[in-house]
């Protein structure tokens, strides 16, 4: 998480590189392949961004399209 705060997995959202390379949000949490975890704030998903934390967290690139779809379901 770029914000290092502690929460409950159900609060997170868990981010999933399948074995096929490509990236989704993962709904159920049960997804197969390598998962990642942000909190759902904006300024976080922002900052993931600017970051590239999912390029590292993946080592692939990461469409713009997944960080605007994090955008539409992220909270204030």
């Amino acid at each position: 998480m770029v914000c290092r705060e502690r929460a409950e997995k159900e609060q997170l959202i868990r981010i999933v590189k399948n074995k096929d390379g490509e990236i989704a949000i993962d709904d159920t949490y049960k997804l197969p392949g390598r998962g990642a975890y942000i909190c759902g704030k904006k300024d976080c998903i922002r900052q993931a961004q600017k970051r590239r934390a999912l390029e590292r967290a993946f080592s692939c690139k990461v469409e713009a399209s997944v960080y605007e779809e994090l955008q539409t379901i992220a909270e204030v």
